[in-house]
């Protein structure tokens, strides 16, 4: 008996062995040369097929532009100009703004605009606004709001809240838009700073206080990560956990509806969390459920020259890694950029067009290989002076006085990027010419 118990052990124990042998082999990771060669194999540029759909997975912001070109309401004016030049998404800010006298403030989208909104604005009365109605009303086959909240203030209370809030806008949607097919995605905007509460010094989260970061507009110094980090994380949980669960009970009440409206995540220290600081990947992804995850992907991309690609491969990879996607999602773990730009006017080696054009072939390349559904390019017009005094100015800006991420320069020609989308728009389905 004991012979055949001992026997049984060892079957099971190598069932094990082979068992993990196996995984390990088709979960190891690629070599840099390796992730090198597939990115080099999906460059456009090198004759990978441009998808048929392409159109409905290139995308721009539309917030807070310096300048402007018609005397259309700003919101509106923005997603018509996206239409024309044949964009499939776009990503807008969407916020409730805030009553100066008479005037209610939408920040961000100030040109040539009234807004009407009621007191004690709700999102759903936002989205049936007139000019984010126009914008919904367009041709667009995804429209992205990235939505403010309690963030890593939420409270029992405040989740309660949120939850019926984002409820009352995805059922709003779902009915609205029943007999069109398209997507709306909620979102919130860079969940890390959130978390950190800001972007400033002390959001400079390392495990060894001290250290410099250097950048275009200020050295600054790495504090250590707060004592209070693990309570910042269960916030956070419970913010995404009550906006996921808004949507799904509105989806389980409109099951027929043609458009679909999804939750996404966005993070934007991905490369920190790859290094062992806490943050929306590693500490807040792995305790919810979620349709998709977002990143705004600036913490993996090389800004200052040519860029190889491999750590964008990497970081979304990793993100894979903690996510559970959420019941609707049938295993799919979508991640899409939801931020990517190329400043060309900041730094010297990316003033002309080649190695502009050449990093953003690369980034696309890592799109088709790991089919990415969305990349949204930041932005469609310029919102970052040089200059940070003009950020609050009302007035409009020069070429000259920009950091150059656009679509549209202020005097109304096309940027290197958008040149580069361009031809990919126009041969979709095949290899460029």
């Amino acid at each position: 008996m004991k012979r055949i118990k001992l026997f049984h052990y060892y079957f099971l124990i190598s069932i094990f062995a082979c068992s993990c042998h196996s995984l390990s082999d088709k979960t190891k990771e690629l070599s840099d040369a390796e992730i090198a060669a597939i990115i080099d194999q999906h460059k456009p540029s090198k004759g990978y097929q441009i998808p048929d759909n392409f159109s409905t997975r290139i995308g721009a912001t539309h917030v807070d532009g310096k300048y402007y070109f018609t005397g259309e309401p700003y919101i509106i004016e923005g997603c018509r100009t996206l239409q024309q030049m044949g964009y499939g998404v776009v990503k807008l800010w969407f916020n409730k703004g805030k009553k100066q006298g008479k005037i209610t403030k939408i920040d961000g989208y100030s040109y040539n605009s009234e807004w009407q909104l009621p007191d004690n604005c709700t999102l759903k009365d936002l989205a049936q606004n007139t000019y984010y109605k126009t914008c919904f009303d367009m041709n667009f086959s995804t429209i992205v709001l990235s939505i403010g909240g309690a963030g890593v203030k939420t409270t029992n209370e405040s989740s309660q809240k949120e939850e019926q809030e984002i409820y009352e806008l995805t059922q709003y949607l779902l009915d609205e838009y029943k007999d069109r097919e398209m997507t709306f995605i909620l979102e919130n905007w860079e969940g890390d700073w959130i978390m950190r509460g800001g972007t400033g010094d002390s959001a400079r989260w390392s495990r060894k206080a001290g250290e410099l970061i250097k950048a275009v507009d200020g050295d600054r110094y790495t504090v250590l990560v707060p004592a209070d980090s693990t309570q910042r994380v269960q916030n956070m949980v419970k913010w995404f956990t009550a906006r996921q669960r808004g949507v799904e009970r509105a989806r389980q009440e409109n099951v027929n509806s043609k458009c679909k409206v999804y939750h996404a995540i966005e993070a934007n220290k991905v490369i920190d969390s790859m290094n062992g600081i806490p943050g929306i990947i590693n500490s807040v992804l792995p305790n919810v459920n979620v349709d998709m995850v977002s990143w705004s992907c600036y913490d993996a991309l090389n800004t200052t020259g040519l860029d190889n690609g491999i750590l964008l491969y990497k970081g979304i990879e990793y993100i894979k890694k903690y996510f559970t996607p959420s019941n609707i999602m049938k295993g799919e773990k979508r991640v899409f950029l939801g931020e990517i730009g190329i400043p060309e006017q900041r730094y010297e080696e990316l003033l002309t067009e080649e190695p502009v054009i050449k990093n953003w072939d690369t980034y696309v390349a890592v799109c088709l290989a790991l089919n990415i559904p969305y990349l949204i390019q930041w932005e469609l017009y310029c919102n970052e002076p040089k200059d940070e005094a003009f950020r609050s100015s009302n007035g409009t800006r020069t070429n000259d006085e920009m950091r150059g991420f656009w679509l549209i320069r202020p005097d109304g020609t096309k940027s290197f990027a958008a040149k580069y989308f361009d031809s990919l728009l126009k041969n979709q389905g095949q290899s460029l010419k």
